[in-house]
């Protein structure tokens, strides 16, 4: 019964490969480079940002999406494996029971077939301002497609 086993498919689980980018040694470096240094934080790269607080990595979404989605995989693969270990001591203590066994075999399947692939999200919703009192005579304009782009 036990004698059957199926081995994860290892070569279908995605890898991430990152390498450094670009780096600020400031947030005011940071500021004053504009929007347009974030356009070097492509796919596979990692921007860093030192400020006083601290260190923080800059990832472009499809990257910070594969890492989300493998985050939520090992979390999902360690719950399985408590599981799994839970199962394996109930066997241990009742080792002629068949429904403990074949319960133990069913989970390890389970855990066995594991889905290659991962969730992510393509696009977030748009942002809602906050309330923030503004002072009457400030224009506030909400939409984007209003604002007058200096650039573009």
């Amino acid at each position: 019964m036990l004698a059957q086993s199926r081995s994860l498919p290892f070569s279908t689980i995605p890898t991430i490969s990152l390498t450094p980018g670009t780096s600020w040694n400031s947030f005011e470096q940071f500021r004053t480079s504009g929007a347009n240094t974030l356009a070097t934080i492509t796919s596979g790269t990692v921007g860093t940002l030192q400020t006083k607080t601290g260190q923080y990595r800059i990832l472009n979404e499809s990257d910070f999406q594969q890492l989300v989605g493998l985050a939520t995989d090992v979390e999902r693969l360690q719950q399985g494996l408590s599981v799994v270990m839970r199962a394996v001591r109930v066997v241990k203590n009742h080792p002629e029971d068949a429904d403990t066994l074949a319960l133990l075999v069913e989970t390890v399947s389970m855990l066995g077939s594991i889905s290659t692939v991962l969730p992510t999200r393509s696009s977030f919703p748009p942002l809602a301002p906050e309330d923030i009192s503004a002072e009457s005579d400030d224009e506030v304009i909400l939409a984007p497609e209003l604002l007058n782009r200096p650039l573009g």
